[in-house]
């Protein structure tokens, strides 16, 4: 079988002063094209840092990632660069550039199209578009995210816990669109706290077991 992505012998480490803490050992896994695989596991289990990893945001060790055919590079961020990947991050203040909503959403295209004022409308969200960013509570902020995310067309999708800050109706706005992204023939890669998220998906990966694998539901 081919894969979509490939993590070869991984190792991961923290070191805080004193303090260290493994995160990977010798860890592979592979997720096939068009997966819609669910990161489970603890805090501190790797959930966002295999994100991280396979976006070439953190530095591994030692190991490969290898995205398609191509090998991740550290800093490079080549996947989203060439319109391959999207990724929604848990630190939603790092995806902002505009000062407001409009102008983030309009950021690299002349004008609004009509999916973003649908999903805006869906979370209940247009009355928001002249209000500063910094003025937004946090799942105002995570709705803004959602919203750019899910108007970009990549073929792998990464969330980071995105229902984190939401509320029951962004949630299941969430639950729809990867839904229909999947059956689309999207690959997503999706790491979550709740365990009720994992049925939304075709695979699950749980970093708490003694093997952690990709395993079809």
């Amino acid at each position: 079988m081919d894969y979509l992505i490939q993590v070869r012998d991984l190792e991961l480490d923290y070191h805080w002063g004193d303090h260290h803490k493994s995160i990977f050992q010798a860890f592979n896994c592979n997720i096939p094209p068009g997966a819609f695989v669910s990161i489970t596991g603890a805090n501190g289990s790797g959930k966002s840092s295999l994100l991280k990893l396979i976006m070439g945001l953190i530095e591994p060790n030692s190991g490969a990632i290898i995205v398609g055919e191509r090998q991740v590079r550290f800093g490079y961020v080549d996947g989203v660069k060439d319109g391959q990947i999207a990724y929604l991050a848990q630190q939603m203040d790092e995806l902002f550039f505009g000062e407001t909503v409009a102008q983030e959403l309009s950021y690299q295209k002349e004008q609004l199209t009509s999916e973003d004022h649908q999903l805006l409308e869906q979370l209940n969200m247009e009355h928001l578009l002249p209000r500063r960013i910094d003025t937004l509570s946090g799942g105002e902020k995570q709705g803004i995210a959602l919203v750019q995310f899910l108007a970009n067309s990549a073929p792998l999708l990464l969330l980071d816990e995105p229902s984190s800050y939401l509320d029951k109706q962004a949630a299941q706005v969430l639950r729809k669109a990867l839904v229909r992204a999947h059956e689309q023939g999207r690959t997503i890669v999706h790491a979550t706290q709740f365990k009720r998220e994992v049925a939304w998906g075709s695979h699950v990966l749980d970093l708490d077991s003694q093997q952690p694998r990709v395993e079809r539901l």
